[in-house]
């Protein structure tokens, strides 16, 4: 009889704590955490925003590489502008020189939130950008391209698809093969 009693007090005991509603206190919560912080509340370095893209990576005949960081600044929470330095490098058997092209870009994006319930991060972008091509002895300059469309964001990771309204076909004067013009990239600080 002294063992089930014992035992009784014992699950009485721990069953009469377990009841207790557990408190965690967070003195410095000045929101609620399922609403969105409004960017304009923070500091101008906690709205820069730092990344790049990679992209037209091939090697063999001919090698491409490209390279573009970038710089964005966010603006409300819905609206980020930016610049970015684009560089390529294309090389071919055709070609006995490298070619070089580089240039800056200027672009904003604003945020779709009407999409948000079938794409999570959607977004608009518009850009303008202006490119140049150094080779051996030789250098030219690029017409200024305007390009818009629609993206896409996974986390800071970004894949967008642009219209070149610049575009002219069989133009002497013309960077891209194509009026459709897909970035790969994100800002990832």
């Amino acid at each position: 009889m002294k063992k089930f009693l014992f035992f009784l007090s014992i699950v009485s005991y721990t069953s009469t704590y377990a009841q207790d509603p557990i408190i965690i206190k967070q003195d410095s919560s000045v929101r609620d955490l399922d609403e969105e912080q409004d960017v304009r509340d923070l500091p101008f370095r906690q709205r820069i925003r730092i990344g790049g893209g990679i992209g037209g990576l091939q090697f063999g005949n001919p090698t491409v590489i490209s390279v573009s960081p970038m710089v964005g600044y966010q603006a409300t929470n819905d609206f980020t502008v930016g610049l970015a330095l684009d560089y390529q490098y294309y090389k071919s058997t055709y070609n006995p020189n490298a070619l070089n092209f580089y240039g800056p870009r200027a672009f904003g994006q604003y945020r779709l939130q009407f999409l948000e319930g079938i794409l999570s991060k959607a977004f608009a972008q518009g850009e303008i950008q202006k490119y140049f091509l150094a080779s051996g002895s030789q250098s030219a300059s690029y017409d200024p391209q305007f390009l818009a469309g629609l993206g896409v964001g996974f986390g800071g990771f970004q894949i967008t698809a642009l219209y070149n309204f610049s575009y002219k076909a069989n133009s002497g004067n013309q960077l891209y093969g194509s009026p459709i013009v897909i970035r790969v990239g994100g800002f990832f600080f």
